[in-house]
């Protein structure tokens, strides 16, 4: 599933020239957290989020003096989002973006490397669409199952290579194997979190009814 399957369109947005006042209303009546800010051809140039405007009302440098230090820089700066009453300088920039091909694996880990709740969808330099953690799950709820072989082979099959490939335990280590889609793991490994490892990675394979984890600890002599 791609970024363009996902997105939310049309986009409400907010152009750098709007008020504070307004951001606020448009940001509560969107109801996703977040509003992108466009120019006048609709090329992507910030965004406001709740966080943003929480910020700004939390500040308090309305009371508090800008120190003449080596962080004047940095105090002028947060000066001018805390009081300004101009979406342009209170905005989010530069904005973390994703092209309408993304798949939702490269979406998800841009929301978690990033700490981001929202993620716009930019294709040729303009914005496209929106995504929101909410929307990616329930895509992710929505995608099909995916069909696994029938019968216990080839069930078999499919947990021996999941825990080949994914944590390079091999069948010398650990055997899988199945009956009436029920999987037994026999075999050796030398830590409790690799034995759950293997588990989980059994567990996760589509078709799977249970799992028998027979796995036992190397001995440390």
């Amino acid at each position: 599933m791609l970024a363009r399957d996902i997105m939310t369109t049309p986009v409400t947005t907010l152009d750098e020239g709007h008020n504070v006042r307004e951001a606020v209303e448009i940001v509560n009546a969107s109801k996703i957290g977040a509003v992108p800010v466009v120019d006048g051809e609709g090329r992507l140039t910030g965004i406001v989020t709740e966080g943003d405007l929480l910020r700004r009302v939390a500040s308090s440098w309305a009371r508090r003096a800008v120190p003449h230090t080596r962080d004047r820089e940095d105090a002028l700066a947060d000066y001018v989002k805390a009081r300004s009453w101009r979406v342009k300088d209170v905005m989010s920039t530069p904005v973390i973006s994703a092209a309408p091909t993304a798949t939702a694996s490269q979406l998800a880990e841009l929301l978690q490397a990033h700490d981001i709740k929202h993620l716009p969808v930019v294709e040729d330099g303009r914005l496209a669409g929106m995504i929101s953690r909410r929307d990616l799950m329930r895509a992710l709820l929505e995608v099909p199952r995916q069909c696994t072989a029938s019968g216990d082979e080839a069930l078999g099959t499919a947990v021996r290579s999941r825990l080949e490939s994914e944590l390079e335990i091999t069948a010398p280590m650990v055997k899988a194997t199945v009956s009436n889609g029920i999987v037994t793991l026999r075999g050796e490994v030398e830590t409790e979190l690799e034995r759950a490892a293997a588990r989980v990675a059994a567990e996760s394979v589509r078709g799977v009814g249970g799992v028998l984890n027979k796995i036992t600890l190397a001995s440390a002599w």
